[in-house]
């Protein structure tokens, strides 16, 4: 087998050893490098980790844990890049190397979230550990993520890592470093962070539950007013306003026997502007996290239709943001492949969504087929059931049962009517009519003067066939015969 040749160059560049915590947030700002230019954080003189404050928020978590409740559903998949030797080998090589866990403590799972929150944080990157030989190839020791505050981009969207050795940032090898990012733009390398788009929203929001509290606590119980007689001394004024404040405290007040209280509540109606703020700050977040607000809730009711159009706006926006996952994944595996191999091609990581194949999805295969010529592999692609391979064990079903059973069409349109009577509804599952079977209740049915007759006639014959069978054999088989006669009739009056 053709492998790339090493020298001692690069054997040491896949070798080297880099520390994730050789630097502090405060080392870091001596660096010269392009800051991030998100002009939302610019100009509240944020920096990148507000993000984590923001992710905590309870409206915030609950988007987020939907939107990697979305991602895990999805099926993936590794497949070859081509049919040759060496893209076999390399597909087998990756296959075994996912086979195993990333690093200690961590799994791919982990990996596929932190290149999906590349959509929540503008960017990601993920680290390929030092190089070993395993079996006769080059295989990273790890695969680890790392902190955004250790990277930064040079105006040509270059990606710099900041070692010890070089504090203002190196430029990182594809097979060392792979990094994923949302939404970039030309004056923009770090990608588009969703969460920036959440931070105004954010801090109004945890501003209102500020108001929000005292609103509770001034109007929230009822308001105690005490009455004094005109003349009365400041000795007496304090003692019912004493009086008034164990009201509040202890349910209970001694007042002077010439005073009065009443008890005021609170007339407010509808929700408070406070309340109203929050519902707002939580609607704009949803946007900006799902692209959508009534999947998520519904304030005042809503109506089904527009939930399922929002819930489906949602899913579309996981499927594009999945790419993300996928590009890490085949970042990885294009490094592998270039260190091992120098011909063939790197396998390919895809997702596919999971399909639940229902009777709607047998039926329109089946129709599409009788109408349209269509290829085995879009009917094995519709119903999401991979075509067997040469030297598999091809499942088959046997049809042990008594009875009879329909097909799924019945043509009324040609003259030979009695050998068309297949077009019966609701069997059990397992009933099975034959031709000679089909034909005689065919001759019931024309000999038959009411449907009673033809009803008994069948049940007779036929003893082991269920209520709901019998019921809709001699339903449809009358009908047809009243049909055949019809056309009888309308073609002998020509």
């Amino acid at each position: 087998m053709s492998k790339p040749h090493f020298n001692s160059k690069s054997v040491a560049q896949l070798s080297r050893y880099f520390n994730r915590s050789q630097f502090t947030a405060a080392s870091l700002s001596l660096m010269n490098e392009l800051p991030n230019p998100d002009p939302i954080l610019r100009k509240a003189g944020k920096t990148a980790d507000i993000y984590e404050e923001i992710v905590r928020d309870s409206h915030v978590i609950g988007e987020v844990r939907s939107l990697r409740a979305g991602m895990f559903a999805f099926n993936a998949e590794l497949v070859p890049g081509g049919e040759d030797d060496q893209s076999l080998k390399s597909y087998e090589l990756i296959k075994s190397f996912f086979a195993k866990r990333p690093a200690n403590h961590t799994q791919w799972a982990d990996i596929d979230w932190h290149s999906y929150s590349a959509m929540l944080h503008g960017f990601c990157v993920v680290h390929l550990g030092a190089y070993e030989q395993v079996d006769g190839y080059w295989l990273p020791a790890s695969v680890e993520s790392w902190p955004q505050s250790r990277f930064s981009f040079t105006n040509d969207h270059e990606l710099l890592i900041k070692t010890k050795e070089n504090p203002r940032g190196e430029q990182t090898d594809a097979n060392r470093w792979a990094c994923v990012r949302h939404m970039p733009t030309a004056n923009n390398p770090y990608g588009t962070a969703v969460l920036s788009s959440c931070f105004w929203p954010w801090i109004f929001k945890h501003g209102g539950f500020k108001f929000f509290v005292q609103l509770t606590e001034r109007f929230g119980i009822p308001f105690p007013i005490g009455k004094y007689p005109i003349g009365s001394q400041d000795k007496d004024i304090n003692d019912l306003l004493e009086g008034l404040a164990k009201l509040i405290e202890d349910g209970v007040a001694v007042i002077p026997d010439d005073s009065s209280v009443e008890i005021l509540e609170s007339k407010l109606s509808g929700d408070p502007v406070p309340l109203q703020l929050i519902n707002l700050c939580n609607s704009e977040m949803s946007k900006a996290l799902t692209s959508q607000t009534l999947a998520t809730e519904q304030k005042n009711g809503g109506a089904r239709a527009a939930s399922e159009t929002h819930a489906k706006r949602a899913g579309e926006n996981q499927r594009a943001d999945r790419t993300m996952v996928a590009n890490m994944r085949n970042q990885i595996i294009e490094a592998i492949h270039a260190v091992n191999f120098n011909g063939g091609l790197p396998p390919k990581f895809v997702f596919k969504d999971k399909r639940e194949v229902s009777t709607d999805t047998v039926n329109r295969v089946k129709e599409t087929a009788r109408m349209l010529p269509v290829s085995q592999e879009w009917a094995y692609n519709e119903l999401a059931v991979p075509a067997p391979k040469e030297g598999q064990i091809i499942l088959e079903i046997s049809d042990e049962a008594k009875g009879i059973a329909p097909s799924s069409n019945t043509d009324f349109s040609t003259p030979n009517l009695g050998q068309q009577f297949v077009g019966f509804d609701e069997f059990d599952d397992f009933d099975a009519a034959s031709h000679d079977e089909i034909a005689l209740i065919w001759e019931f049915a024309q000999n038959a003067e009411s449907l009673d007759e033809l009803q008994q006639t069948i049940a007779n014959t036929f003893p082991n066939i269920t209520q709901g069978a019998l019921s809709n054999v001699t339903k449809a088989a009358f009908e047809l015969e009243f049909l055949q006669g019809m056309s009888e009739a309308s073609i002998n009056d020509k």
